[in-house]
């Protein structure tokens, strides 16, 4: 917190300096007065010689205030520059201490930039890969599926003429069996003839 240095109406020199000539004026009234002589310009009046003396100490009193109100505002800046002058070397300080904790900082932020970077870039790759492989699988499975349904219409026919052909050679095997007993009969007719 800083505290505002209070605005003097006269300088400290000038003070001072009017501090001594009053004390001297003062001094050399109150000797005249107390020898009971006064200046040949002045009136022969005691009571007007003492007002001027108490307004002179009243002047006196006040410059000393204001010495003193300078005095203290001058210590009072003195110490606010010397503890901002010490707060500037402590943040100095700590701000050198701290360059090289940013610089690593800064450096392992790029690194793990170019890092990120790298494993966007992978990312990426892969993600293109499994889109063509996607893609492959998805023509594959179709290939598949296209051969499949051919494989099965061929197996149905397959089995459709398996079918005609058992049928045939059921007709076939009845109509072997038929000659067979036809002949049977014939043979058994035949040595029946011949024996008459």
């Amino acid at each position: 917190m800083t505290t505002r240095k209070p605005k003097l109406a006269h300088s400290e020199e000038e003070l001072l300096e009017q501090w001594d000539f009053l004390d001297r004026l003062v001094e050399r009234q109150a000797a005249r007065l107390r020898a009971g002589i006064q200046d040949a310009e002045e009136p022969d009046e005691p009571a007007a010689g003492l007002a001027e003396v108490d307004g002179l100490r009243r002047d006196l009193d006040r410059l000393r205030a204001e010495l003193r109100s300078a005095e203290a505002a001058r210590a009072v800046a003195a110490e606010e520059a010397r503890r901002s002058r010490e707060a500037l070397t402590a943040l100095t300080a700590t701000q050198q201490q701290r360059l090289p904790e940013e610089h690593a900082m800064r450096q392992r932020h790029r690194t793990l930039e170019r890092e990120a970077s790298g494993w966007r870039e992978r990312a990426a790759a892969a993600e293109r890969e499994l889109t063509a492989r996607d893609e492959q699988a998805r023509a594959l499975v179709a290939d598949l599926t296209r051969r499949i349904g051919a494989a099965e219409a061929s197996r149905q026919q397959a089995e459709r003429r398996l079918a005609d052909a058992a049928a045939g050679l059921n007709a076939a095997q009845a109509e072997i069996e038929s000659l067979h007993e036809q002949l049977a009969s014939a043979q058994h007719g035949f040595w029946r003839f011949g024996r008459r």
